[in-house]
């Protein structure tokens, strides 16, 4: 006989409960951190809920809110009633977060969510003017997308310039990409480029470090290049064509939350989240509920679940090795910031031969480590290694310290220029400079980055800057009395 699996998985009221009780919880959390009651996990931004970021946690909230719509359309009575305040409870979350993303993608996904309810539509229909309502309604989306964008607007502009560098990543590799992990590798050479070609560019006082370019389809093409992007987006397209094809009564909640993921998608990163691809699968699932998977006790069946159960233990045991390797990395990590960092060296030695070895933020934290202590030369080997992974600004000013310290000057001011261009609004690498010709004698070049120093448009004032901008304008007031005669 072979074996049945049904896929009825939204008809299980207790599963869409549970992840509806999940995610108020994750919300309250997030609405007390914005009260005070707990601390947030990002420094930066006031409500990220059990996640580094709001974008994680927007993300996933945004994901299940059509569970919540779903489950206030089948339900009545109390039921009813707290299914909207679970809602209401999500959206006040999302919104206060500050993520615009997450705003945009619950007001999209609920107007689809609507628009596949046969009811609300007739109901909808029956108006006289419905046609001039619809067009209000558009009007007032349009509004509210100029709203959203002004809300932010240099973080706006921030991806704008991000994408425009990214094009310029996948002009140089347009067929199959830079390949996998390239772009945290590569994209802030990209944008140090750019500044240098552009030294005057609008843009300037926007950048920053980037890991991500905030769309998930542009990693894809400039990773995997057109080729991959096509396959990806012609995998979209067949899931949506099965919707649009299906007769399955979940049709309008998959609908609506992949339109969630494809917003989410296009202007955050929410496929760097486990959560978020849990709840993928479980909306692709949705779509096989009337169906059902037969499995028989063929050879190749057999021999599939085989590999599958010694894939999975396998994967399970690399996973286990890596939780126990980076759990001793924090707590080494903790016990140097105590100032014993001369005597983690050896344990970060020996958590550099695991797996971590392929770890960037590993690496350039064990970098960072050999610089305090001194051992420049390793340091440099270990940062060089972490160059191949991840690259940034951060990266690029450790390197230009070790070969500053180790008298190789002009190698630091390859560096320094380079964290520079990098992120052209910081005073740091400029400051550098100045010092590094100072202490060469070459005043000349002394006084050219002492007045980009007292020109530079300071984006957040602060005790540092204020102390570097004093230091230049003595210098080139000293400069000028020994000038005159």
């Amino acid at each position: 006989m072979p074996e049945t699996f049904n896929f009825r998985v939204i008809n299980c009221k207790t599963i869409l409960w549970r992840i509806n009780i999940i995610c108020f919880l994750q919300a309250c959390y997030g609405l007390c951190q914005y009260i005070g009651w707990f601390l947030s996990n990002h420094s930066k931004f006031a409500i990220a809920g059990s996640f580094d970021n709001p974008a994680g946690f927007t993300a996933v909230l945004s994901l299940a809110f059509p569970f919540g719509l779903f489950l206030s359309a089948k339900t009545k009575k109390v039921e009813w009633y707290l299914t909207v305040a679970g809602l209401a409870v999500i959206a006040a979350a999302i919104f206060l977060s500050g993520a615009r993303t997450g705003v945009l993608a619950i007001i999209i996904s609920s107007v689809i969510f609507l628009l596949f309810d046969t009811n609300i539509v007739s109901k909808f229909r029956q108006f006289k003017n419905y046609k001039l309502l619809t067009s209000l309604i558009m009007i007032c989306f349009v509004v509210s997308l100029s709203i959203l964008y002004h809300l932010k607007k240099d973080s706006a502009n921030g991806r704008l310039l991000i994408w425009k560098i990214s094009s310029e990543m996948i002009k140089d590799k347009p067929v199959l990409g830079h390949g996998f992990g390239a772009f945290q590798a590569s994209y802030m050479d990209y944008q140090a480029e750019y500044f240098k070609n552009s030294p005057n560019s609008k843009y300037a006082q926007l950048a920053d470090n980037v890991k991500h370019p905030f769309n998930e389809f542009i990693k894809v093409a400039v990773e995997f290049g057109i080729v991959g992007l096509i396959v990806v987006l012609l995998l979209f397209l067949f899931v949506l064509w099965k919707i649009v094809k299906s007769e399955n009564e979940n049709r309008g909640l998959v609908f609506s939350g992949l339109a969630s993921i494809l917003v989410l998608a296009c202007f955050s990163y929410p496929l760097q989240y486990i959560a978020v691809w849990l709840l993928l699968v479980f909306y692709l699932l949705a779509l096989l509920t009337p169906k059902e998977i037969r499995i028989r006790n063929t050879p190749v069946s057999i021999i599939t679940r085989i590999v599958i159960v010694f894939a999975c233990t396998f994967s399970f045991f690399n996973f286990s090795k890596q939780i126990q390797a980076e759990i001793k990395w924090k707590a080494i990590a903790v016990n140097s910031l105590r100032g014993n960092t001369e005597k983690m060296l050896p344990e970060y030695e020996m958590l550099y031969s695991t797996s971590l070895k392929r770890n960037p933020y590993f690496l350039y934290n064990y970098g960072a480590e050999l610089n305090f202590t001194g051992k420049f030369d390793k340091s440099i080997d270990i940062l060089t290694e972490c160059q191949q992974r991840f690259n940034d600004y951060d990266l690029q000013m450790l390197l230009a310290d070790n070969y500053h310290r180790k008298g190789e000057t002009e190698k630091a001011i390859q560096c320094y220029q380079h964290a520079s261009n990098m992120i052209p609004c910081r005073f740091l690498p400029t400051y550098q400079l100045f010092e590094i010709y100072k202490e060469t004698g070459e005043k000349g070049k002394a006084v050219k980055y002492a007045d980009e120093i007292i020109n530079k448009k300071v984006k957040v004032p602060s005790v540092t800057v204020s102390f570097i901008q004093r230091e230049a304008s003595e210098f080139l007031t000293a400069e000028l009395k020994n000038d005159k005669p």
